[in-house]
């Protein structure tokens, strides 16, 4: 008689858990399916995209951050290897430091605007701009493969930058386009 009730109380609690489990399921599914509760529930990515900044020597680069990897473009040295990255409060953890398992914090990171943010490490403090409307970025190309097309487009981006953060102004571009002509105060600057 006992074994006979533990045996129904069994059969009544897996049917129980089969008639909860298909409107849990339900519930679930119609949840995840509202756009709105789906960007509740998935944080979004705010450094996802194209950026543009000066190092601290004054090298135009370019970064592109994807869902959890960046490469960055140097001018001067070319692409670099491409890194995991994470981004948890005010700071970004990376696997750059290859004496170190897992990814290591190695900058704070301050933002201005949705289109600026600074990246403070222990020896340098980067401005990162967003790169928006262009064709040919680290985004959509491989610099090693596409670099004539890669090359020419970030040539362009960089004096538009030089321009807009008035280092440079549009005669001084076209002057050393057409003459090779240096501005007198960025020799004085080199001295």
């Amino acid at each position: 008689m006992i074994a006979t009730k533990a045996l129904r109380h069994k059969e009544v609690q897996r049917r129980m858990s089969k008639c909860l489990l298909i409107p849990v399921m339900i519930m679930l599914t119609l949840s995840t399916c509202n756009p709105k509760q789906a960007k509740k529930l998935l944080p979004e990515n705010k450094i996802k995209g194209n950026w543009a900044f000066l190092d601290g020597r004054g090298n135009y680069n370019e970064a592109f951050f994807a869902d959890s990897s960046f490469i960055t473009y140097n001018m001067a040295m070319g692409a670099a290897p491409e890194f995991r990255y994470f981004i948890k409060n005010d700071s970004l953890f990376t696997n750059t430091d290859k004496r170190k398992t897992g990814l290591n914090r190695i900058a704070k990171v301050e933002w201005m605007t949705l289109d600026k943010v600074i990246f403070t490490t222990e020896f340098s403090r980067d401005t990162l701009e967003r790169i928006s409307g262009e064709t040919i970025t680290l985004g959509n190309t491989d610099p090693l493969t596409d670099s004539l097309l890669f090359r020419a487009n970030i040539s362009i981006r960089y004096e538009k930058f030089l321009i807009a953060k008035g280092i440079l102004n549009p005669e001084e571009v076209e002057s050393f386009k057409k003459d090779g002509t240096i501005p007198p105060d960025i020799i004085e600057q080199k001295k």
